[in-house]
């Protein structure tokens, strides 16, 4: 993504998202405790690919998990450095589908990590099976035996392509900060057929003036067969599928959903 719309001001973008973070690792801690048992005790590594401002590590750390984190845009980190305090290596600059030399230059060790998140779709930004499975690839190198990676992602069923549309409004200060966000689906048989489009119409309102900003971007889709062959070619295995508060699916069909993998 470039630096444009929302992903171009770090602080409206930390404002539009913290807003239920608390919950969310709720879900995340209940599926490390589940998953990882032996590995929720003080001192654990979390690390979090796509981190953004940092609004997950930044709760992570105040539990007294050590954290690691990267981005491929160094505007998000450098608000997310200033916002709280890290290790001077915590987190680094660098893409999704090529992670593994920065890691290593930011002094995280393979086989260092304790349990990993992915969260809210970013990992759908990968556009291609090829850049999914380079990403899967190097979080086995990163993953400890037995360590945890909880990806949270919408899946399409192509059966029911339909526009979708989502609000979201929230404030801090006097900042007042709303993005209407439409979904259009893929198009079968065109060169489109595994692209969901997304535009986010931002309206951020100060003290003084309105400002609004336009962006657009594509996320890759997966119906479950897809997804669950892909990760089936990887180091990784899935061991389960739960709703945002971490309760299994149980055949329920959801808009969002956490997938659980592992490595062996």
């Amino acid at each position: 993504m470039g630096r444009q719309g929302l992903y171009a001001n770090p602080v409206v973008y930390d404002i539009l998202y913290t807003s239920g973070t608390a919950g969310e690792m709720g879900a995340f801690t209940q599926l490390e405790m589940q998953f990882a048992p032996g590995r929720i005790l003080k001192g654990s590594l979390w690390f979090e690919p796509a981190c953004g401002t940092g609004r997950y590590l930044r709760l992570a750390q105040k539990r007294k998990k050590r954290i690691a984190g990267f981005d491929l845009d160094e505007g998000q980190l450098d608000y997310a450095r200033q916002r709280f305090k890290v290790p001077p290596d915590a987190l680094f600059q660098a893409d999704m589908a090529d992670f593994s030399a920065a890691a290593r230059e930011s002094n995280l060790e393979p086989g260092s990590v304790d349990f990993a998140i992915n969260p809210v779709n970013s990992i759908r930004h990968l556009d291609s099976d090829q850049a999914m499975l380079a990403h899967f690839e190097q979080m086995a190198d990163f993953l400890k035996s037995g360590a945890v990676y909880v990806v949270g992602l919408s899946l399409t069923d192509y059966e029911y392509l339909m526009p979708e549309e989502d609000l979201w409004q929230t404030g801090r200060g006097h900042l007042k900060v709303s993005q209407l966000v439409n979904y259009l689906p893929p198009e079968p048989g065109t060169a489109k057929d595994r692209v969901e489009q997304v535009i986010s119409h931002l309206t951020v309102e100060g003290p003084n003036k309105t400002e609004h900003f336009d962006d657009t971007y594509d996320l890759r889709t997966y119906d479950t067969k897809q997804w669950r062959d892909l990760v089936g070619k990887s180091r990784l295995d899935h061991v389960g599928s739960f709703d945002a508060f971490a309760k299994p699916l149980d055949g329920r069909v959801l808009a969002y959903q956490l997938e659980v993998l592992r490595k062996p």
